[in-house]
Formats: structure tokens, sequence, C-alpha cells
């Protein structure tokens, strides 16, 4: 793993979001097929309210690595979530 993936895995677990994608763009850059670099990014997006971008970043985890379980349940959260939809709100 690179300098950059563990700078930013570090900084997202001390809270710094804004860092932690940063590092975690820069592992990204570096080696394109590191699947947990988009998993961390994604989760640091997601914390960050970029929901948009962090279910690109759990859906490029799957692409590169089909089997990641960690993605698969934030992803599922996170299209739950966005999907959902309480039509009694709006038609009274």
């Amino acid at each position: 793993m690179s300098s950059s993936y563990d700078k930013g895995v570090e900084a997202l677990y001390q809270g710094d979001l804004p860092k932690a994608e940063e590092q975690l763009t820069k592992a990204i850059k570096a080696d394109s097929q590191n699947a947990d670099a988009y998993f961390y990014r994604g989760k640091a997006r997601w914390q960050g309210g970029k929901q948009t971008d962090a279910m690109s970043d759990f859906h490029n985890t799957l692409a590169i690595k089909p089997n990641h379980n960690q993605a698969k349940v934030m992803l599922e959260m996170a299209n739950q979530i966005m999907g959902f939809r309480n039509p009694d709100m709006y038609n009274p």
C-alpha cells in the first residue's frame, strides 16, 4: 500500500475528511486498481455529505473487486437512503 493510502485511512479515522479525500485521491492516481482506496475515499465522501461521489467510489470498488463485502453493504445502505420516499408526506 502507498503512503498516501495509509495517510488517507488514518485521516479518515481521525475525522479529517478533506485530508482523507485528498490523500486517497493521490493513492488512486498512483494505483487506479486500488479497490480499498476507492472504498475509503467513498466513506470519507459519504461522511462529508458527498453521497453521489461516494456511491461512485463504491461502484468503482466493486468493479475492481466484486466480492468487496464492505462496499456492497455501503452501496446497499446508500441506495436505501437515497431511494427512501414516503408518498404520504407529499399527498396528505
